[in-house]
């Protein structure tokens, strides 16, 4: 039940950052930190979230993020071009594997077998390869950057997209009914409160990844000669679909530029935010979770106002879309006051 872990990072950012009864924010920035440190807490514990400065955190994957160019995917030698963008690539991932060296070498000298210890840390520590032979610490911090950049984005976006459309004008109805579903929890989430008494929330994130989708493609390899129709797929060929071209059918999802968390399934499969098949994303679970406690505990107690007059562009010129961060900014003011 990792929903006490995130409950308590969550006030305990807003303790710290968010300062009297009311105040001005960049919500996309301050999710970006609630999701960091709550992730390093349930997935790596309590050293490495200690030792993490959230918003540095944040700061070098986005040094890191600058680098990558779709390209590279396909000639991976453009990450080693002596560029301006990959050398500040190279000295954020450098930054970043100091401090994890730091945490992986005082577990180590600690002489423990991990054996009370299930974090994901302590098993990329344990982890061999089929020959026995055990993972260097470059590729242990290597793979823990790996599942930060993949889950950290992604949630953050979810989560800051879901909360502009929830303070909207047009949508008071709908978080009305969010904090409805909440109104009877305890000060303290449950496991089960939000993986089953959350549905109208979970259908909000949910409309939000596929009105505005993080990734822009999804590439598989085929693994062998497919038939579609009339047209044979040879094994060895990259197959792309686009998760925003897909979301914006209007066969499947009529009026798709509208957020509706009460849309109903037109055509299934066509919603694919987080992939599809045995590659489908491992950490939806996980995701969701992360991003329904974090809704429940901050609009129970905050009304968050926006300060742009419309709901936020996506800004396409990242490679994990997200709404534009100028435009994120919004006014938080404790429940127990009267927004102005």
């Amino acid at each position: 039940n990792f929903c006490p872990a995130i409950q308590s990072e969550v006030r305990k950012f807003i303790e710290n950052n968010w300062k009297g009864e009311s105040g001005e924010i960049n919500l996309q920035e301050d999710m970006s930190a609630m999701i960091i440190n709550t992730a390093c807490q349930c997935l790596f514990g309590e050293d490495l979230r200690k030792r993490l400065d959230a918003r540095r955190f944040s700061h070098l994957l986005a040094e890191m993020e600058a680098s990558l160019v779709p390209a590279a995917l396909f000639l991976p030698i453009l990450l080693k071009l002596p560029t301006t963008t990959v050398g500040r690539c190279r000295k954020a991932r450098g930054e970043l594997q100091s401090v994890l060296a730091s945490i992986v070498e005082a577990r180590q000298k600690e002489g423990s077998d991990d054996s009370s210890t299930s974090d994901l840390l302590a098993g990329l520590m344990n982890a061999v390869y089929r020959d026995g032979t055990p993972m260097s610490l470059h590729e242990v911090c290597g793979m823990i950057v790996a599942a930060m950049f993949a889950g950290q984005h992604t949630s953050t976006i979810t989560t800051t997209w879901t909360l502009l459309h929830l303070i909207q004008p047009g949508n008071k109805e709908h978080l009305a009914k969010v904090r409805e579903e909440t109104s009877e929890f305890s000060v303290n989430v449950t496991y089960d409160n939000v993986m089953n008494d959350m549905p109208f929330t979970d259908a909000c994130a949910r409309e939000s990844i596929r009105r505005d989708p993080p990734l822009m493609m999804l590439m598989r390899m085929c693994m062998e000669n497919v038939k579609i129709g009339d047209v044979v797929v040879p094994k060895g060929d990259i197959i792309a679909c686009s998760p925003l071209l897909s979301h914006h059918d209007e066969d499947a999802f009529p009026n798709a530029r509208q957020w509706n968390p009460d849309r109903k399934v037109v055509i299934e499969g066509a919603n694919v935010a987080f992939g599809a098949g045995v590659h489908k994303c491992m950490g939806e679970k996980f995701g969701l979770l992360q991003v329904k406690t974090i809704l429940a505990t901050i609009l129970t107690d905050f009304d968050l106002v926006p300060l742009h007059p419309t709901i936020p562009d996506p800004d396409y010129h990242t490679m994990v879309v997200g709404p534009k961060k100028e435009q994120s900014r919004v006014r938080y003011v404790r429940r127990n006051k009267k927004t102005e």
